[in-house]
């Protein structure tokens, strides 16, 4: 222990602290509570496809988590998980509220897969636009011939000046930033 004013010492405990690295385990068929569902997130949470495999192998457990899981989840694995995936259980006569994590993560990878179609057809308008203004088009015949709003033509070029390059992806950045 810390060095310590002698008079103080009886008001400080020592005792031994256990840590557990949920990251040195492959499994966690040992727990059968709620700290399953929190190590396995935690575990896996960077490699998506991982975490999508064990939530499909334990499918019920994840579909039924408590309200404290959901809670504990969501600060120690920084998600959120909306009240529109949850529902009630009845559980020895008394009604208990449980969020469909499964549910909840399935629309997650659909939303990032989505915003993924987005940045492309933008990076592709982008790359459009581009060209066109190599050939130094102004933004009207830009909309015109594209077939796209003035406005959003106007904003691809406000990013291509910020980026100063021709870059779409990096005009791409921008530009979803000025969104």
């Amino acid at each position: 222990m810390l060095e310590i004013d002698e008079r103080l010492k009886q008001y400080v405990t020592n005792y031994t602290l256990n840590l557990y690295d949920c990251h040195a385990h492959d499994t966690f068929d040992e727990y059968r509570t709620g700290l399953r569902q929190l190590f396995e997130v935690v575990r896996y949470g960077k490699d998506k496809e991982e975490l999508s495999r064990v939530m499909e192998e334990n499918r019920e457990a994840y579909s039924l988590i408590d309200r404290e899981t959901k809670e504990l989840l969501e600060v120690v694995a920084d998600i959120k998980i909306p009240e529109k995936y949850c529902g009630t259980e009845r559980e020895n006569g008394v009604e208990r509220r449980r969020y469909n994590m499964c549910k909840a993560f399935e629309d997650y990878r659909l939303e990032g897969k989505e915003e993924g179609r987005q940045e492309g057809r933008a990076e592709q308008l982008i790359q459009l636009v581009c060209r066109k203004l190599q050939k130094c088009k102004p933004a009207a015949v830009i909309a015109e011939e594209l077939e796209e709003e003035f406005t959003v033509i106007e904003r691809v070029i406000e990013a291509q000046r910020q980026v100063g390059s021709y870059d779409a992806g990096q005009i791409c950045k921008v530009y979803m930033a000025l969104c």
